[in-house]
């Protein structure tokens, strides 16, 4: 450029006046001046195509950051290095009013993905597309702006370039608006209006402690029903969870080697998963969100997921990141994700709050057992390692005494939570007790009453010994007899 203005001014000395020359040159160095700013400008357009295409591959591969570091100059912040978990640092400077149509990328509603757009001077932006007519994705490829014969060029492919209009510096803007910090997601506003979302990792690492509360309580569930039900299941050991010096929960240790993770308190903006009672008498899985109402975890197909059987599926919850760049609830269900928000409501985005609510209507750790209570009321009771439960035949419990008629038998069902017990027995006042077995294979106390006797005069008396590696354990039951009047 600067040979061919300088070959312009050498042959013009030889047929203009002398006193023309200074006006010339002056203006001749006001117009190389002026393209050297346009060609820097163009320079810097092409550097800030490839930060957005950088930040579309960030945001579609759901990256997060890792910091914003503000540069400065003086006092004057005038742009931002933004650091990722995967990718490479991008750099976004604040822009001047700039001399330069505007080159971005928007969201296509169709797929989701970004394709590349163009806008110059008081135009209506429009997609830039290949010689096809096709759009151009934001990712792969990277368009170029140059300047030729005083008018902005762009090609997509280095061979077709297509004219978009003068480079006379008086249309264009900057290509970044503004950066915006949250305290979950940093904004990144184009100038073209389009935002990109991209959230912090540590936001990320909040919501996983929250959701991995959430699928410990509803693998604590489950273990809780199956155990319970199973009867010879017993609690070996209760340890409490910490959270800066509070309780904020239990780590239960079964027998069959099971740990589970009771969590009293989660998030109340993250989803409780929990068995719930049907009025079909059986338990399923449920969910709800905050003060929204209950909803039953579906399947794929519709249908209710079952919460009695070892052989369940537990719904699992997590985050995902929508399009729009935040991160949503999900639950995975026979291996099918659903993003919650598309049966709850748009407004459920995760967020990590300091308000609470109960996950388990109550959970209470007594001497001899923990009672857990789900939200629906539905009670279980897990023993603790040596102890005993007695109940008769229909199950329901036995305190100090049981009532009995004349020569007649009374079976007490026994249930012994440790390893190598042994039983004795003990009886007075003319009663016997034998230990049998009921005809589901139970073990039980068989006690049999003499012809006559008097109220409190007959008792049982057993003996539970628990071999350890230690001394001994023993648990001593004793039963009065009452006369059924």
């Amino acid at each position: 450029m600067k040979k061919l203005i300088w070959s312009i001014l050498f042959l013009v000395t030889f047929l203009l006046p002398p006193g023309c020359y200074d006006e010339i040159n002056n203006k001749l160095d006001e117009l190389e001046g002026r393209v050297d700013d346009l060609t820097i400008l163009c320079e810097k357009l092409n550097k800030e195509l490839a930060t957005v295409q950088a930040l579309v591959e960030v945001i579609q591969s759901q990256d997060m950051i890792t910091g914003v570091t503000e540069i400065r100059s003086g006092t004057t912040t005038v742009g931002y290095k933004i650091n990722f978990v995967k990718h490479e640092p991008v750099t976004i400077t604040n822009g001047e009013n700039g001399l330069v149509p505007i080159v971005s990328s928007r969201e296509y509603a169709v797929d989701g993905n970004y394709y590349w757009t163009v806008q110059y001077g008081d135009e209506d932006w429009k997609w830039l597309q290949a010689a096809d007519g096709s759009l151009m994705l934001a990712i792969g490829v990277l368009p170029q702006i140059t300047i030729r014969n005083g008018y902005f060029y762009i090609t997509t492919d280095g061979v077709n370039w297509t004219q978009l209009g003068k480079a006379d510096g008086e249309n264009g803007d900057q290509m970044f608006h503004s950066v915006v910090r949250y305290e979950d997601y940093v904004a990144i506003r184009l100038t073209n209006g389009q935002v990109l979302q991209i959230p912090y990792y540590t936001t990320f690492l909040k919501l996983q402690d929250e959701y991995q509360k959430v699928n410990d309580n509803a693998a604590a569930q489950m273990d809780i029903v199956t155990a319970a039900r199973k009867r010879l299941v017993w609690i070996t050991s209760i340890r409490p969870i910490l959270n800066a010096g509070d309780t904020t929960g239990l780590t239960v240790t079964l027998s069959n080697g099971r740990s589970l993770s009771i969590h009293d308190w989660t998030s109340s903006l993250s989803p409780s998963i929990f068995i719930k009672k049907h009025s079909d008498g059986h338990l399923y899985w449920a969910y709800s969100i905050g003060d929204s109402g209950e909803k039953w975890v579906l399947s794929p197909e519709g249908q209710m997921i079952p919460a009695e059987s070892e052989e369940a599926e537990i719904p699992t919850l997590s985050v995902q990141r929508g399009s729009d760049g935040n991160f949503y609830w999900t639950v995975t269900t026979n291996g099918s994700t659903e993003f919650l928000r598309t049966r709850v409501s748009d407004g459920w985005a995760p967020h990590a709050v300091d308000s609470v609510q109960r996950v388990f209507l109550s959970v209470n750790d007594y001497r001899d057992s923990l009672v857990v209570m789900l939200k629906d009321s539905t009670k279980f009771v897990l023993p603790k390692q040596y102890t005993v439960s007695l109940t008769d035949v229909q199950g329901n419990a036995i305190g100090e005494s049981i009532t009995m008629k004349n020569n007649s038998d009374f079976y007490i069902r026994y249930t012994a939570n440790g390893p190598d017990v042994g039983l004795s027995l003990l009886a007075q006042g003319g009663f016997t007790a034998d230990k049998q077995y009921l005809e589901n294979g139970d073990p039980c106390i068989k006690v049999h009453s003499p012809g006559s006797f008097q109220s409190g005069t007959g008792k049982v008396m057993a003996v539970f010994t628990f071999a350890t590696s230690t001394a001994p354990v023993t648990v001593i039951k004793t039963i009065t007899i009452e006369e059924e009047e």
